[in-house]
């Protein structure tokens, strides 16, 4: 389940050139798990580096990729004018 919450704990990370230059691997790092790093000159935003592709082993909300969702998610499973059979 960690692994399945990292994607909801992505973070951005600001960083200047001279840092991100230091330590690319680092940043990339953080960057294949998810997070967003802002590349700054002289503290104003410059780039943004993302992922190309999802988190490694990590899946949305922890479903499996492999599941399809037909329907309507939001709406009520039982159609409305049939309700009144559930209060007797």
């Amino acid at each position: 389940m960690a692994n399945n919450m990292a994607m909801f704990r992505a973070m951005i990370h600001t960083a200047n050139i001279a840092l991100v230059k230091n330590q690319f691997s680092h940043f990339i790092h953080k960057v294949q798990n998810g997070d967003t790093v802002v590349v700054c000159a002289r503290n104003k935003p410059v780039a943004k580096i993302v992922s190309l592709c999802p988190p490694l082993n990590c899946t949305m909300a922890g479903f499996d990729p492999r599941v399809e969702i037909f329907g309507d998610l939001e709406g009520p499973l039982i159609p409305i004018d049939q309700w009144k059979m559930l209060s007797d």
